[in-house]
């Protein structure tokens, strides 16, 4: 097999070289200009940047040149080290939401789903670290049925944002809970705006995996009165459109020997691993091996238990609304109402083809491996002739792959947020209040998914299935005939591996702040503040399933029935499908129809009909209180801040341990459960004992509960050097509280008994238990941070500055997954593959930023950042048992952003370039999880036809580039992940007025 290259990289290579020359070059130049146009010393930055302007002409910059030069002057003007996007950098160009444009902030990164921005860190730090506010305080979001402190960046549309500021590094009187830093998202009011003034956009998107024209539209209008004691404002956006993800995976790496004692894991280079308990070892490292066909046998290497291509298409709606009511009913008094309601929802299909271990045992006939041998790369499984190997009477073994897997999924997450803030001056005396409530519900309302295998009875519809690794992705092949056998009858439902869901979240919190303000006629003390908040959150999950019955009482379940694994050919689709513009490779790739299956059932059982589960219990409370003092100090040239928070947070509730016990599947042969000779049903399976009869779940609830107190100083100081040289340091303590999901501690256990292992070894089925869980005694992420900069203003516009920061962690969160020791109905058994999180002890994050921007005269500009991160290894500890070493979950050592812009009279074009460096994740087999590195070029354009009539066109992934993760930091042959999301084109018309 061959794998296509999915990005030419020396295209690739060729055009960010020259968008990197190009915008070194625009720096360059910026110090010829600066040599010219320095401002006379005496003079302060404001001033400076003023004459600097009226020098060459008292030139009036507007447009995007004149939205960064606002952004730089806020940032320059601010006491903390803060950068700023306006209003005018947003809705310049079609940045789809919030998070594309913040990719441009130094030091930022983002997560991408279906190629949008999703998720924001912060200097190298995991998105969990970053707070995002929307004017202050916390937006509720709940997607995929998970609440989570990371704010999905999806459901927030960018025209609705007036500016955005970036803390990275705190003061007293913003809200704690963001170790890497806060993020807040301003909204437009009225009075801010003129009479009748506002927005019209429409726009349409293609991307090359879709093959499809979608529209997005939005609009804003704002009126007050002349007077500016009343106004008003809506805006409301609405998008269609299409994701298509195309992915690769090999997941559950372990290491396969025929005797852990005399043949340990080893890395590629031959070392042991000094955290061997933490890895996994395929059979517990007891006659794990696997021989070939021909008589080969293979010991001593890593390799996943199995290998999997997928297709995920999502249909998106996204709606955001926006009503703000301003009012002045007096000269010193001001109300702000406001309300916003984001909404995603999302119809989606997924189709899997998987290739798992369940092949050595019959079909076995080949592997490759990497340089070092250790890590299997490749593997053939082939049917045996008839007569010979498993194919002889009574013994009639089946290939079960390809076991294609689709699934449908319908969710909805909406977000509403109603807020009053009102401000009041009398003299010297500020007052600021807020009250208000966000609420966000989530999760997926209706989930299906079944499995299906090229087989019946005992007859085979694929004889070949083979897999490797080849760049960083899989290639697989299988027989020729594979689909159109399956379209004949040579296939079944697999039964066991079929199923439905719901999981339905909401998130809520309660929220009221007062900040006093008394300014002061000093030359030193500038302003005192005061200011308490409170807040109150509740986290409630419901969870359940779908089922389809055969009898009218409603107790006999489909899959329980003889007739219930037919697998009719109008459910499969006709062909391979296709469109498969990168990600993976495959000879075919046959798929059921989900959608028609499920019409299916629909048609020929009773249902779906919905199974609340309400012994799931999950209710979560967290209140928390706050206080802070701080000193707002100002001299001619040194300003800055002085503080301390003190927060109390006490966190309850109550959540439910599952336990799953599978006693059997199939009905007993005549010699007990582990005859082979089971009963078979007319869909040629065995004879499935109905569910309730052979399994038990059962739900344990646990409440639990505690309080704990942080006293968070914060320092700031800004010193003006000269008029154009600015130097800042900043030393604070900061806090990030752990995750929802693990201010209870629910497990998920299951545990395959002897007997359904037997009946389901074909399957990949394993003894024991298995099983995933929260945490409830993981420690609040907490840190000390100092930061250090120098920014020198050497042009109106333009910047050369550098940050050193650092911060001291401390019990930092890793995700892990490990075979672990659990308490289970008084017993002590050893969960395997269990999925948790942990904490760290304590560790380093140290680095620095660079940063440049600058525009020449004729409107060529370019905007450059840098970042460097630098982050210890520290020890992962559960339950007193170390787990292996990890640096900051998140964390990335290099970031580079680079633009270059030229805007000219009606003309606006840019090119931007993203690339970050190797992110950790967390462990898994006692190894550390890797994102590789990741680089991205997008186009943008717009031209103003006439005056407030504007044409925009963009290309985002020019480079088609895909995302990958690998396994260890000693090779990328242990392949995790990859996901090419497409390349996607805009075009649209915008008018102001």
């Amino acid at each position: 097999m061959t794998f296509r290259a999915p990005t030419p990289l020396a295209g690739r290579n060729r055009l960010i070289c020259q968008l990197l020359a190009s915008a070194s070059f625009a720096m360059m130049m910026g110090g010829v200009a600066q040599a010219q146009d320095a401002a006379p010393a005496g003079q302060d930055a404001g001033q400076a940047q003023q004459d600097a302007g009226a020098q060459s002409g008292d030139i009036i910059v507007t447009g995007y040149r004149g939205s960064i030069e606002k952004s730089l002057n806020q940032k320059r003007e601010a006491n903390a080290f803060v950068d700023v996007i306006t209003a005018e950098d947003i809705g310049k160009f079609p940045d789809k939401n919030v998070a594309d444009s913040l990719q441009r902030v130094p030091g930022i990164i983002i997560d991408r789903d279906g190629g949008e921005g999703s998720r924001v860190s912060i200097r190298g730090l995991s998105s969990d670290l970053t707070l995002t506010e929307l004017n202050g305080n916390f937006i509720a979001s709940a997607d995929s049925g998970d609440p989570s402190r990371s704010f999905n960046y999806l459901l927030l549309p960018s025209t609705l944002i007036g500016s955005v500021e970036v803390f990275k590094s705190p003061e007293a009187r913003l809200d704690e809970g963001g170790v890497g830093g806060v993020i807040i998202n301003h909204t437009r009011k009225p009075f801010d705006l003129k009479p009748w003034s506002g927005t019209v956009s429409v726009e349409g998107t293609y991307a090359d995996v879709t093959k499809k024209i979608e529209p997005n539209v939005s609009g804003l209008l704002s009126w007050h009165n002349e007077d500016k004691t009343l106004g008003f404002l809506v805006g409301a956006t609405y998008q269609v459109r299409t994701n298509r993800s195309l992915s690769a995976s090999g997941d559950s790496w372990q290491w396969w020997t025929d005797s852990k004692a005399s043949q340990p894991a080893v890395d590629v280079n031959g070392k042991p691993f000094a955290n061997d308990s933490a890895i996994s070892y395929w059979n517990s490292g007891n006659n794990a091996g696997q021989t070939t066909q021909g008589g080969t046998h293979y010991s001593g290497y890593w390799a996943p238990q199995s290998v999997a291509e997928t297709i995920t298409d999502q249909k998106r709606k996204r709606l955001g609304i926006q009503a703000t009511a301003q009012m002045k009913p007096f000269d010193n008094f001001e109300v702000t109402a406001n309300y916003f309601r984001f909404q995603l929802n999302g119809d989606y299909t997924r189709s899997t083809i998987k290739i798992p271990e369940w092949g050595f045992g019959n079909f076995f006939t080949g592997a490759t491996f990497d340089e070092s041998g250790t890590i299997l790369t490749g593997a053939k499984f082939e049917v045996p002739p008839e007569g010979t190997g498993c194919r002889v009477p009574g013994n009639m073994c089946t290939m079960e792959t390809p076991a294609p897997q689709d699934t449908y999924v319908r969710e909805k997450s909406v977000s509403n947020t109603y807020d009053v803030r009102g401000n009041w001056e009398v003299g010297h005396l500020n007052v600021d209040f807020v009250f208000g409530k966000t609420k966000a519900t989530g999760g997926p309302s209706f989930q299906f998914f079944a499995q299906a295998k090229p087989r019946n009875g005992t007859v085979n519809g694929n004889a070949l299935s083979a897999w490797n690794f080849t760049d960083q992705s899989i290639a697989m092949q299988f027989s020729p005939n594979v689909i159109q056998n399956m379209l004949n009858g040579v296939a079944q439902i697999d039964l066991g591996s079929t199923g439905s869901g719901f999981t339905n979240s909401s998130i809520s919190q309660r929220y009221a702040q007062v900040d006093v303000t008394r300014k002061f006629d000093s030359p030193f003390f500038d302003s005192i503040q005061l200011g308490a908040k409170w807040r109150d959150g509740r986290v409630h999950r419901e969870t359940g399933r779908f089922e389809w019955y055969s009898d009218a009482a409603n107790t006999l379940r489909f899959q329980d029935t003889p007739g219930g694994a037919l697998a009719k050919p109008e459910i499969f689709y006709p062909g391979s499908l296709s469109n498969i513009a990168g990600g993976f490779e495959t000879t075919a790739f046959p798929a059921i129809n989900i959608r028609k299956y499920i019409d299916y059932l629909n048609a020929t059982y009773s249902g779906p009909v919905r199974v609340p589960e309400p012994q799931n219990i999950y209710n979560i409370k967290e209140r928390i209180w706050a206080g802070y003092g701080q000193l707002n100090f100002k001299t001619s040239n040194i300003r800055g801040n002085i503080g301390v928070r003190v927060v109390n947070t006490k966190q309850d509730g109550t959540s439910t341990d599952r336990i799953t016990y599978e006693n059997e599947y199939c009905v007993n042969g005549p010699g007990g459960p582990f005859d082979p000779n089971k009963p078979v049903g007319a869909d040629g399976n065995c004879t499935v004992i109905p569910e309730a009869q052979r399994q038990v779940r059962l739900f344990s609830p646990n409440s639990e509960g505690k309080s704990y107190t942080d006293v968070l100083p914060s320092f700031n100081i800004s010193w003006d050097v000269t008029p154009n040289l600015l130097l800042r340091a900043a030393a604070s303590k900061v806090i990030a509280r752990p995750g929802y999901g693990d201010l209870a501690g629910a497990r998920s256990l299951t545990f395959n008994s002897d007997p359904f292992v037997f009946d389901r070894a074909q399957f990949g089925a394993r003894a024991g238990w298995f099983g995933n869980g929260g945490n409830f005694d993981l420690k609040p992420f907490n840190a000390w941070q100092y930061d250090f900069g120098v920014e020198w203003y050497f042009q109106r516009g333009s910047v050369l500055g550098a940050t050193l920061f650092r911060k001291d962690v401390k019990d930092f969160i890793v995700p892990v997954v490990i075979d672990l020791p659990q308490e289970v109905a008084g017993q002590t058994v050893t969960v395997q593959q269990y999925a948790t999180q942990a904490n760290g002890t304590s560790a380093v994050s140290q680095g620095v930023e660079v940063y440049a921007q600058h525009t020449l005269d004729f409107g060529l500009g370019a905007q450059v950042n840098f970042t460097y991160n630098d982050t210890s290894q520290a020890d992962v500890s559960l339950n007193g048992t170390k787990l292996g070493e990890s640096a900051l979950v998140g964390s990335a050592k290099t970031q580079i952003n680079a633009s270059i812009f030229y805007e000219h009279g009606p003309v606006l074009v840019r090119a931007s370039y993203n690339r970050r460096g190797e992110v950790v994740r967390g462990l898994s087999s006692g190894l550390n999880v890797y994102d590789d590195p990741y680089e991205q070029v997008d186009l943008n354009a717009a031209v103003d036809v006439f005056k407030n009539f504007q044409i925009t066109g963009s290309v985002i992934n020019l480079t088609k580039s895909e995302q990958r993760q690998h396994l260890g930091n000693d090779t990328k042959d242990r392949f995790i992940s990859n996901v090419y999301s497409g390349r996607r084109f805009y075009m649209g018309l915008a008018y102001k007025f």
